[in-house]
């Protein structure tokens, strides 16, 4: 089953300037046995700073026995110009295809830490409403759900709009303000938006 690579890192102030400074990484990457999809790379609007990268791979072992290839080291050195500091590596088996989601021009990234007291049938019950509220609409491109392989307990959302603007309008209708009251109840929710550029060769 695919797993998707979801890497957040603080930004270099080269990377702030031209997000292809990552492109000998991508290059990397994108030539890696496993890698089945071209990797998307962008920077979040919130802060313009953070950088994020989604990386398809055929499985999550691809990935693992992509690190220990001869490349893995020169993809390590092509990444350092565009961190300024740590980066968050996690992956996530989605339940959709995330690919309208990251080619949507906004992606929302939404991040769901289940609350201690909070069953992870309550949790998965709640995302399965927004996601059918959501389709009802039909404001959203694509809502997908995967949880994290490293941090049991957190979901990650990928959602696609058209704008930002769109999605803050899309969440003030019909039964979506409720919804959302209902998450941010029985999780700690980190909510981002990302422009996504798909690389290309």
């Amino acid at each position: 089953m695919p797993t998707v690579e979801i890497v957040r890192f603080l930004g270099s102030d080269e990377f702030v300037a031209d997000n292809l400074v990552l492109k000998d990484a991508l290059s990397i990457v994108a030539k890696t046995e496993g890698c089945i999809r071209p990797p998307y790379y962008g920077i979040q609007t919130e802060d313009n700073r953070t950088g994020y990268g989604f990386v398809i791979w055929e499985s999550y072992e691809h990935h693992m026995k992509a690190r220990k290839k001869d490349s893995y080291p020169a993809l390590l050195a092509a990444l350092k110009r565009a961190h300024s500091g740590p980066s968050d590596v996690q992956h996530a088996d989605f339940d959709v295809d995330v690919e309208p989601a990251l080619d949507s021009p906004v992606t929302e990234v939404v991040t769901l830490v289940r609350k201690p007291d909070v069953s992870e049938k309550e949790a998965m019950d709640l995302v399965t409403k927004l996601r059918e509220a959501m389709i009802a609409q039909g404001a959203c491109h694509s809502v997908t759900v995967g949880e994290s392989r490293e941090n049991k307990g957190t979901l990650f959302l990928l959602l696609g709009w058209e704008s930002v603007q769109a999605h803050y309008d899309a969440v003030s209708k019909g039964a979506l303000p409720e919804i959302i009251k209902e998450l941010y109840l029985v999780n700690e929710l980190e909510l981002k938006h990302v422009k996504l550029t798909k690389y290309v060769k």
